[in-house]
């Protein structure tokens, strides 16, 4: 497992291991090593909120962000209101939705954040 440590630090494990940690730089560590370097402060890279590159386009990794982002594509699709960006159901195709956002929302998160927007927010 990766760690990043938020200074320049030498870890010695009483295992016998031991790793330089320089700031900000993922490091790959013994996963005996585990406990100590969390007690140093070391974070796991895994633990650390990152943005998604996909294409040029920065996608939002965490629910809260995905979310607003599908509340203002699906405001700019619902006032151009047009037929064919709707299924049968009235929720927003994925290639529209897709347009809006820059990213592709899987059609599962596009129903639950349509299903709160529709309850919450949207216009009567």
């Amino acid at each position: 497992m990766r760690y990043i440590s938020h200074r320049d630090i030498t870890v010695a494990s009483t295992c016998g291991l031991s790793a330089f940690l320089k700031k900000g730089v993922p490091t790959l560590c013994a996963p005996g090593m585990h406990d100590e370097l969390l007690a140093l402060g070391c974070i796991p890279e895994e633990d650390i909120p990152v943005e998604v590159k996909e294409g040029e386009v920065l996608v939002p990794s965490d629910a809260k962000s995905r979310y607003e982002a599908a509340v203002v594509a699906f405001e700019a699709i619902t006032l151009r209101n047009k037929r064919e960006e709707f299924n049968a159901a009235g929720v927003p195709h994925a290639a529209p939705l897709a347009k809006e956002l820059g990213w592709k929302m899987d059609g599962k998160e596009r129903d639950l954040a349509w299903a709160k927007w529709q309850n919450e927010i949207a216009p009567a």
